[in-house]
């Protein structure tokens, strides 16, 4: 038994051992119960695995007619050149992609014709836009700067990623949508919170008493910890990514309680504020 496997191991090489890793990663990424951080962490395989510099899932917003950013993981979006958003009816590859319902791969020849995308920086830069499973109709969106682009492999990795991914919720200019237990969700521009249950109960407010102000959960704190924490939840400190931090809140008896937050930044754009997404436990 152990030749038949290691002549099946020889007969396929290594090209697929990659490509092997990368079906691991992402099945241990979506074993278990939805939490806030899994696309981005799923992104983050993009460029493990394909050598990417920039993976971002662009789905539909409020309006219907554009496709927008709603994660992304690795340099900033501005670098390429990329936009926040597409107009749905527009010949971008994510446009494309989510019209067709095929993968759509470019390089730089066809970006340098593509109106959308002549922002970007002169070199050899390679697009790939794999359109997600899911009604919503969104799009997994990759950049690389490796010669030659997304190779075979890279493009294998890509699809499993874009299934891994499927399609998040559309994105929102409102509250609204249901939280997972111990989430969040905070707009920056106004402040306001949209927090599950189990988030006032470790702050000991009950829902009918909560106004909805960050600066409310903020005031419970224990004063020590309090600039740390407006480090996280502040928007000019904030740059997208994740955060993580323990902080305390007092108890009626006994000593205070330890918190820890998890959170990231989601980007706005096109009437859409820019979101602080985690959890409290």
């Amino acid at each position: 038994m152990a030749n038949v496997v290691s002549e099946g191991t020889t007969a396929r090489g290594t090209r697929t051992s990659r490509l092997a890793r990368a079906e691991l990663a992402l099945a241990t990424l979506t074993a278990g119960p939805p939490v806030p951080e899994r696309t981005h962490q799923i992104l983050e395989q993009a460029l493990v695995f394909t050598g990417a510099a920039f993976a971002g899932v662009y789905t539909p917003g409020d309006g219907g007619d554009a496709l927008c950013l709603s994660d992304a993981a690795g340099v900033p979006r501005t670098l390429y050149g990329l936009r926040d958003a597409y107009p749905l009816t527009g010949p971008s590859p994510p446009a494309d992609a989510r019209r067709t319902g095929r993968p759509v791969w470019r390089g730089p020849a066809e970006l340098a014709a593509c109106a959308d995308f002549r922002r970007m920086p002169a070199g050899d830069v390679f697009v790939a836009a794999l359109p997600l499973t899911g009604q919503a109709g969104g799009c997994l969106l990759a950049v690389t700067e490796r010669p030659g682009g997304f190779d075979d492999e890279d493009r294998a990795c890509l699809r499993l990623i874009a299934e891994a991914v499927a399609c998040p919720a559309p994105a929102r200019t409102s509250r609204g949508g249901e939280l997972p237990p111990g989430g969040f969700s905070l707009a920056m521009d106004t402040g306001r919170i949209d927090v599950d249950d189990d988030v006032l109960g470790l702050f000991g407010i009950d829902r009918a008493g909560f106004d909805g102000k960050v600066e409310t959960l903020l005031a419970r704190t224990v004063p020590d910890d309090l600039p740390s924490l407006m480090s996280v939840v502040e928007a000019d400190h904030l740059s997208i990514g994740e955060r993580e931090l323990e902080f305390r809140v007092p108890r009626a008896t006994g000593p205070p309680r330890w918190l820890r937050l998890r959170g990231r930044l989601l980007p706005g754009g096109e009437g859409r504020p820019a979101r602080l997404v985690g959890t409290l436990a």
